[in-house]
């Protein structure tokens, strides 16, 4: 593989030195988006190692199955003690352990792990290199960057930063592990109640606090060891498949958790020259309207007409080119009612005047000195027609059209 080329050269006219490289391909310019510090943050370095499971198998059985017998009318809990290389030879030459003055231990529940293997139908992607989309990222919403702003006494007032915090942590290794319960007692009652209490926690998922992990036992074995000038003992063993995850802390000497920042938008604004006012008819500057999209998209447009600048988002986009028609009913010879509320403008906040429709009596454009009307947000409309300029009297036959911008 290519080691990272931290020169920012050109592809196109500098070839990789092959004295430089590991592999025939490319080699990988060094992102430096990814280089953020660590050090000012609290956040654990995530991990889970096989000393992390073997103690959360031991710690299962002292505190949570918590083994016990009776013997001479009391009960008394079952020590749990791990293997190391010592013991269990010792336990495998003699089938007991005594500790360092020759006394038989008895009850003993002796642990020890045998085997560690990766699951093939959980196998993770990576070869001889992690892969960067072999990871698990966790998203936090408040940083230093984008702070919670108090909503009672927002002084001083800070805009938060569209920004998350992100920690990015490779996907463990799926695992199989086996261990090897051995647990011998003086007498066979005594054994036997042992098994049951640890049967009943058989599928169970071992562990404690984050380290749980689904566990089954094998078949039980029992046997007794009688040897002449020996004390009798009875042994049985448990066979247990733990379902682990492992995750170490670095990986080919990296560290397996990054932080990094959610990428940043970038946006371009548009100025555009239009003659007369923005909001004084129904008509759209063509301007406007080619930059439709641009502004769906996420863009800014500003629009001047020489005295005044007016920001262009996707709302007032709406509001401009969004053009409604509802029909007038007949009240008398000179008036007709709009059943509907005129549309806010988001600019300034006042309701769309007369210009911003247009009425058509029988499909004819009407001019606006031609009737008398006050658009309102709170009412019906009721407009007035005057007839003497109109030249001529409104009938119920009639159909009046009002086009415009409305709720």
């Amino acid at each position: 593989m290519p080691r990272l080329n931290r020169q920012n050269i050109d592809r196109k006219t500098n070839k990789p030195n092959p004295y430089r490289t590991e592999g025939l391909t490319d080699d990988l310019l060094l992102n430096r988006s990814t280089q953020i510090r660590r050090d000012d943050d609290v956040i654990r370095n995530v991990k889970r190692t096989i000393y992390d499971i073997d103690y959360a198998m031991k710690w299962y059985i002292e505190n949570e199955i918590r083994p016990q017998i009776t013997t001479n009318e009391q009960v008394l809990p079952v020590p749990v003690i791990y293997a190391n290389g010592e013991k269990w030879d010792n336990v495998r030459r003699l089938g007991y352990l005594r500790d360092e003055k020759g006394m038989l231990q008895s009850p003993m529940i002796m642990i020890k792990r045998t085997s560690v293997v990766e699951r093939d139908e959980q196998r993770t992607l990576d070869v001889n290199r992690p892969n960067s989309d072999n990871s698990i990222v966790c998203r936090d919403k408040y940083n230093q960057r984008n702070r919670y702003e108090d909503e009672l006494f927002p002084i001083p007032k800070n805009e938060p930063q569209p920004s998350q915090q992100i920690y990015v942590v490779d996907i463990p290794k799926y695992v199989t592990i086996e261990y090897e319960l051995m647990l011998w007692c003086d007498f066979t009652p005594q054994l036997t109640t042992l098994v049951d209490q640890l049967i009943t926690y058989n599928r169970f998922s071992w562990g404690n606090e984050g380290n749980k992990f689904p566990t089954s036992m094998g078949s039980v074995s029992f046997e007794t060891v009688n040897t002449v000038g020996e004390d009798r003992l009875v042994r049985a063993t448990i066979p247990l498949t733990v379902n682990a995850t492992l995750l170490a802390e670095q990986e080919t000497r990296l560290s397996t958790i990054k932080k990094a920042y959610s990428i940043k938008k970038v946006v371009f604004t548009n100025f555009v020259d239009i003659s007369g006012d923005l909001f004084g008819s129904t008509n759209v500057s063509s301007k406007v309207l080619q930059a439709q999209s641009f502004v769906a998209n996420g863009g800014s447009l500003v629009v001047s007409n020489g005295s005044t600048s007016t920001q262009i988002d996707p709302i007032t986009m709406a509001y401009l080119v969004n053009l409604t028609e509802k029909i007038a009913t007949y009240s008398n010879a000179t008036t007709v009612t709009v059943t509907g509320l005129a549309a806010t403008n988001p600019v300034n906040l006042t309701v769309a005047t007369v210009n911003e429709f247009d009425i058509y009596i029988n499909g004819q454009y009407i001019d606006k000195p031609c009737y008398t009307w006050t658009p309102s947000d709170i009412t019906n409309q009721s407009i007035v027609f005057n007839t003497t300029t109109l030249g001529y009297t409104i009938e119920t036959t009639d159909v009046i059209v009002v086009k415009g911008r409305w709720t």
